[in-house]
């Protein structure tokens, strides 16, 4: 290489580096001039964050709670069982042959047999009419299976139809299958996801509106800054960044309330939960809101933030009376 391209390279590299070193130090003033807008009213500043916090919190904690109700239908479905019930006349070894032949059955995890005396002895423990139990000449009940199917063959539509092939073998007489609770649960869990996404929608949207209110009134209050950043041929790009900056601090602010808010609030409630799940002989224990969803709320609320700001600043700029 010669030396003028030489030179010429070097000139071009020391340019690039200089850019990025200004423009980085135009982002640094403006957080700082951001931070500055908010510390002049710092008690205003502090009500509007909580407001965004409190706003935030609502539908997290929502989530969090409605996260918790699908453990725990989760835990109650992996104890979700098919009981059938043998013809009266099935024999002991037919039982006990048909045990072995669904044990192959890709679907099903588990199956145990409970025999007549049996099934009449935990019946006369649950009970508690041992006497009447006692007069009884012959033993009515038939022998009966417990199915357990595998952890992914557990939703309605699979456990009916494992129900409609068990009906196919022609010792079995009727099985009994529960599955109301879990309709009703899925029925729940579909209402309340919707619900909480569309509070959430109307939260983010007064979420919004704060924050475009009170940068559109720091704008207002700097009207004639502005106007003199203009004069002097300022961009639009420049005279917006501090704002924008102000926003997302808005947005952080509130969005670190609101992650402290719903920790409070399950720290609060975990004691009692677990109480309550100990007196239903439960493992159950209420989870919090995660690292996953505390970087997902901070940066939900620091773009509401930035999009409020955007918004505020632009109608400013683009108003002739400015």
């Amino acid at each position: 290489m010669s030396q003028p391209q030489r030179k010429t390279h070097a000139t071009s590299t020391l340019f690039d580096k200089s850019v990025v070193r200004q423009y980085w130090l135009q982002h640094r003033q403006a957080r700082r001039n951001g931070l500055g807008q908010l510390s002049r009213t710092p008690f205003s500043t502090l009500i509007t964050c909580l407001v965004i916090g409190i706003a935030l919190a609502l539908p997290t904690t929502l989530f969090v709670l409605l996260k918790n109700i699908e453990i725990l239908g989760h835990n109650y479905r992996d104890s979700t069982q098919l009981t059938v019930f043998l013809k009266p006349n099935t024999t002991e070894n037919e039982a006990l042959a048909l045990v072995q032949t669904l044990k192959t059955t890709s679907a099903i995890r588990e199956v145990h047999a409970i025999s007549p005396a049996q099934g009449l002895k935990e019946l006369q423990q649950q009970s508690g009419i041992d006497e009447v139990m006692t007069d009884l000449t012959n033993n009515p009940l038939p022998w009966t299976v417990v199915i357990q199917p595998i952890a992914s063959y557990r939703s309605p539509a699979d456990l009916t139809k494992l129900g409609e092939i068990l009906k196919q073998y022609p010792a079995i007489q009727s099985i009994q299958l529960d599955m109301m609770w879990a309709q009703r649960l899925a029925a729940f869990m579909m209402l309340a996801h919707r619900f909480i996404y569309a509070l959430s929608s109307f939260l983010a949207i007064g979420v919004l509106l704060i924050i475009y209110h009170c940068i559109r009134s720091v704008t207002q209050y700097n009207k004639k800054d502005i106007s003199v950043i203009q004069f002097i041929g300022g961009t639009d790009a420049f005279i917006r960044r501090p704002f924008l900056y102000a926003g997302m601090i808005y947005g952080l602010l509130g969005g670190i309330i609101a992650w402290q808010l719903v920790d409070l609030l399950l720290l609060w409630l975990r004691e009692p939960s677990t109480t309550l799940a100990g007196l239903y002989r439960s493992q159950f224990q209420l989870i919090g809101i995660g690292m996953a969803n505390t970087f997902l709320l901070l940066f939900s609320s620091i773009a509401l933030g930035l999009v409020g700001a955007w918004l505020a600043v632009n109608r400013h700029l683009r108003t002739p009376s400015s």
